[in-house]
């Protein structure tokens, strides 16, 4: 098991975008993946859960991933969080 914390950096923080791109992002790894925020977690792969953390731009959320690919979803996790978030999605 890892863990890291990252900085919220969308201007919205987590509302049902932002937790959409983190659920996509996080169905591609094999690990369980938590994120917490102000004494509450949720699971990185329920867009409902991460909504509902209401984690606000510049804030600090922590995250923890247990898996085969823990390494791999913490690095991209903390990209997406902390700097991808801040702008739009690209179209892929």
């Amino acid at each position: 098991m890892k863990e890291t914390t990252a900085t919220v950096a969308d201007p919205v923080g987590f509302h049902l975008r932002a937790a959409g791109r983190i659920v996509k992002l996080t169905k591609k790894f094999a690990s369980e993946v938590t994120i917490r925020f102000n004494g509450r977690s949720a699971n990185a792969k329920s867009i409902m859960g991460l909504a509902s953390l209401a984690a606000e731009c510049g804030s600090s959320v922590d995250i923890e991933a247990d898996g085969p690919d823990e390494a791999q979803v913490l690095e991209a996790l903390v990209q997406l969080i902390a700097v991808d978030l801040a702008h739009p999605e690209q179209d892929a």
